[in-house]
C-alpha cells in the first residue's frame, strides 16, 4: 500500500526553486514543458523539437529567462518529485541589443497603436516579468493528484512563488502573461483574477509556424494578453 500524506502536509512539501543554472533540473522543468505543449497541437510533433522550440529559445539561450521549478509529495508515487514548471521572462528595453523584443509576447501579439502606446493598467516594460512555459506534471494531473485537487495548488504555488521570486530578486512589480481562457478560468478558481488587455491581438502573419504547430493553444482556445494580480502568499 502507498503511503499517503494528508493535503496541508503536502503543500508544506512544496519547494520552488530557479533551476536556470542546474542542468539536471532544469532537464526535469523541460521534460514537463514538452509533455504539456505537445498535447497543444494537433498534429504529432517531435520532442525534441518541441523542447528546442519551446523550451531552448533565444529568451533563455540570452539569459533574458529563468526557469522555475516546483517539486514536492506526490500522493501518486508516494516521492518527492517536480510537480510543475513555470518562466519568467524579465522584461527589459536592453533585450533590443541583442536582436529581440522586450517581451516574447510582442513577438506573437500586435497593439494597433503600437506597444510603445501601450499602458493598460499601468503597463511598463521595464517593471513586467512575464509568466510563460506553465506546466504541470503528469503525475499530478492523475489518480490521486487529480482527485485532491493538486494540480490547482500547484498552479497557484508557481504563480504567487513566481511572482515573488521576480519581486524579490529582479525588482520587478508587474505579472503579465499571454492566457488562454480555460487558463483565466483556472487562475481565477484558485483565487488569482487574471485582467485581459483589450485591442491586443495575434499576430498570424508573423509566427505561422508556431501558431500552426500548437493550433490547440493559439487557434482554438482563445489566447489573451492579460495582467495577473498576484495575491500575498
Amino acid at each position: 500500500m502507498i503511503p499517503t500524506l494528508a493535503l496541508p502536509e503536502i503543500l508544506k512539501s512544496f519547494r520552488l526553486q530557479d533551476v536556470t543554472d542546474d542542468p539536471g533540473k532544469l532537464s526535469a522543468a523541460f521534460d514537463i514543458v514538452v509533455d504539456g505543449y505537445s498535447g497543444l497541437s494537433s498534429r504529432s510533433l517531435d520532442a525534441r523539437e518541441v523542447r528546442e522550440t519551446v523550451c531552448n529559445d533565444d529568451y533563455h539561450r540570452q539569459g533574458l529567462a529563468r526557469t522555475l521549478l516546483l517539486s514536492g509529495w506526490n500522493p501518486e508515487t508516494a516521492r518527492v518529485e517536480p510537480l510543475g514548471t513555470l518562466r519568467l521572462t524579465l522584461g527589459s528595453t536592453d533585450a533590443e541589443r541583442l536582436g529581440l523584443r522586450p517581451l516574447e509576447a510582442m513577438n506573437l501579439m500586435t497593439f494597433p497603436q503600437g506597444w510603445a502606446n501601450f499602458h493598460f493598467e499601468g503597463f511598463e516594460v521595464n517593471q513586467v516579468v512575464e509568466g510563460g512555459r506553465t506546466a504541470v506534471s503528469i503525475g499530478c494531473r492523475t489518480g490521486a493528484g487529480k482527485e485532491m485537487g493538486l494540480p490547482g495548488f500547484v498552479l497557484r504555488a508557481l504563480t504567487v512563488g513566481g511572482f515573488r521570486i521576480a519581486t524579490q530578486k529582479y525588482g520587478k512589480s508587474q505579472l503579465w502573461a499571454i492566457l488562454p481562457s480555460y487558463m483565466v478560468r483556472r487562475l481565477k478558481a484558485v483565487g488569482i483574477q487574471a485582467i485581459v488587455a483589450p485591442h491586443v491581438v495575434l499576430q498570424l502573419q508573423k509566427q505561422p509556424q508556431v501558431f500552426r504547430d500548437y493550433d490547440r493553444y493559439w487557434l482554438h482556445s482563445d489566447p489573451a494578453f492579460c495582467k495577473v494580480l498576484v495575491p500575498a502568499a
